[in-house]
């Protein structure tokens, strides 16, 4: 490995530290000390020698001031060693150490002395550059003239000695290796131990990022049992996941509980598929236009998931023991941790019960409006035989009962009609005469029935249409009963001295469904007609549930407002039935606003 490469690597040192035992390449000052102590070391054991006679003391002085001088250079080593002492200053102590051996070769006459010459020698030689080998040579050099020079007076330009010249040479030839040997070794020191260095540091990073991945591995440890535990701990759902291909992966005890089978036999083994009726599959699949084949079922399960992101709706399960259920199914997609498309998850609810209970009602209630209709029938008709009898005229007294029995058997005769109404919808029979109808037509028909129970009431009606007309294609009958419916909720839930705005405009609406009164690119033409009021308001937390049959808001009961909830249900579907939307917009205790938009045919 080298520095480049582990730069460019993936885990790359934002800092270089340099780690406990890892020790830098010593510079030239810093080492100064350490080469002057062996060269320390031999001029001792040279004075030990020359106080034991071992070698010849020819001049004591020059002896006593060469060995003076070598201590000297250690002392001045110590100096040279500090920090704040570099350059060329270092080269002292080796000069030095030249000038006691010139002192002690010339004091002694002993050529053995001239060994000493290898510690300050190797030390100039080793200094950076190669001013040190110069120098080397040229001290060598001094070395050996300095006993001529001292004892017989030599003058400069005498013939010098072959030792002169070759003792030089060869430390000039030897000192250029030496150098160079120093150099690379140094280059080689210096960028090992900046390996060293970065090694320890992406160590560091690695071990950190080793923890990091351990932590996240233990959090998702923890996480995906927090899932299961949270997954198993349904038993009244049934939760599974598949791949896309449709192969079981997840199965909790809701759906062991619910299909009859444990999981290690589902689990990697069965497809969702295999649970599913296949006539109904196939219906779904043949509505859809999609291809036969093995993957059709799995295709008409996840279809509208797919195309919307999630999808709700009844299917029928076959449990283990051959049972049919009626389960509400939401699908989702599932995606891993890289965003990509895992597969599926099904999560069930049985409904078995419950629509069949449904159904129960359904027939029930269309049983019995049809039961109630003929009797109510007969006794309007023999009201309007009664009250317009010219022959039997009856007392104000007798008229004033007969005219409150037939209003409230009317009452009740628009009751068995909202009734069976909502029959027709739910069956699927409900249908439309469509033609041009006139809106602003139909909100004067609804103002003009509602007019007297507001006066009763102290309600005002305030109507706000076009002077041309609205014209949209549509069931006038259908309209009208959803127009009187908004009215005369309106007038039901306002209190006296309220008031209740019909208003009637024109708006462009988008594809999204966002409406304007300005036209825009792409825009459809619709007619909004808004029924607002004054009145208590409905909470915020029932507005869902206001278009359910049957459905009667908390403000409703505590006001005593009658009613059976049915207004509002048979207006949502008669608004759908014509292509449009009904909005709303309340606050408790500020009023309500429902706005009905319906297409209208360009101009």
């Amino acid at each position: 490995m080298t520095t480049a490469g582990v730069r460019a690597g993936v885990l790359r040192p934002a800092r270089r530290t340099r780690p406990a035992g890892v020790r830098a390449a010593v510079p030239y000052p810093a080492s100064v000390l350490q080469n002057a102590l062996p060269s320390a070391a031999m001029f001792a054991g040279a004075a030990v020698l020359l106080a034991g006679g071992a070698l010849p003391v020819t001049d004591s002085e020059l002896v006593l001031a060469g060995l003076t001088t070598a201590f000297l250079a250690t002392a001045v080593a110590r100096l040279v060693a500090r920090p704040s002492f570099a350059g060329d200053g270092a080269m002292v102590v080796p000069l030095t150490q030249l000038a006691a051996i010139g002192l002690l070769s010339a004091g002694t006459g002993s050529a053995a002395v001239l060994f000493l010459l290898l510690g300050p020698v190797l030390a100039l030689c080793a200094a950076p550059g190669r001013r040190g080998v110069v120098v080397a040579a040229l001290g060598t050099a001094a070395v050996l003239a300095v006993p001529d020079l001292l004892t017989s007076g030599m003058a400069a330009g005498g013939v010098l000695p072959g030792s002169l010249l070759l003792g030089p040479l060869a430390v000039a030839v030897g000192g250029l290796a030496v150098n160079e040997t120093t150099r690379t070794l140094g280059a080689r020191t210096t960028e090992t131990d900046q390996l060293r260095e970065e090694r320890a540091a992406l160590l560091t990073q690695v071990q950190t990022r080793a923890d990091e991945l351990d932590l996240a591995t233990r959090m998702l440890a923890a996480r995906a049992q927090t899932m299961t535990s949270v997954i198993d701990a349904v038993t009244e759902q049934s939760i599974i996941g598949t791949d896309r291909d449709g192969v079981i992966r997840v199965w909790n005890p809701g759906a062991e509980k619910m299909l009859g089978l444990p999981r290690p036999d589902v689990v990697r083994k069965r497809s969702i598929v295999e649970f599913h009726l296949p006539e109904e599959l196939e219906a779904e699949a043949q509505s859809l236009d999609i291809a036969t084949g093995p993957a059709s079922g799995l295709a008409a399960l996840v279809h509208a998931a797919q195309e919307h992101g999630s999808d709700v709706r009844d299917w029928t399960y076959l449990a283990a023991d051959g049972q049919q259920r009626i389960v509400s199914v939401a699908v989702t997609p599932r995606t891993d941790d890289r965003g990509v498309h895992a597969g599926w998850n099904f999560v069930g609810t049985d409904m078995t019960e419950a629509r069949a209970t449904e159904r129960m009602k359904d027939q029930f209630v269309s049983l019995i409006s049809h039961e109630l209709r003929t009797p109510l029938t007969s006794i309007l008709g023999y009201l309007e035989l009664v009250l317009e009898d010219e022959d039997q005229p009856l007392t104000d007294e007798q008229r004033a009962y007969l005219t409150t029995v037939e209003r409230n058997a009317d009452r009740l005769l628009r009751l068995v009609g909202d009734l069976l109404f909502t029959a027709q919808v739910d069956a699927g029979r409900f249908s439309l005469e469509p033609r041009d109808v006139d809106l602003t037509d139909v909100l004067r028909s609804a103002e003009e029935s509602v007019r007297v129970t507001a006066a009763a009431a102290g309600v005002q009606v305030v109507l706000d249409v076009p002077e041309e007309g609205l014209v949209v294609p549509g069931d006038a009958v259908r309209l009208g009963q959803a127009c009187d419916n908004l009215v005369s909720n309106a007038v039901k839930f306002t209190p006296s001295g309220g008031r209740v705005t019909l208003s009637l405009r024109t708006a462009w609406a988008t594809a999204d469904g966002t409406v304007s009164a300005d036209e825009r690119p792409g825009s459809a033409p619709v007619a909004q007609l808004a029924v607002s009021d004054t009145g208590m308001g409905i909470p915020t937390g029932e507005q869902g549930k206001l278009f359910t049959r049957f459905f009667r808001s908390s403000t409703a009961q505590r006001n005593a407002v009658p009613g059976v909830g049915l207004g509002l249900a048979i207006t949502k579907a008669i608004t759908t039935a014509h292509g449009g939307t009904l909005d709303l917009v309340s606050a408790e205790g500020a009023g309500t606003t429902f706005t009905l938009t319906l297409p209208r045919a360009a101009a």
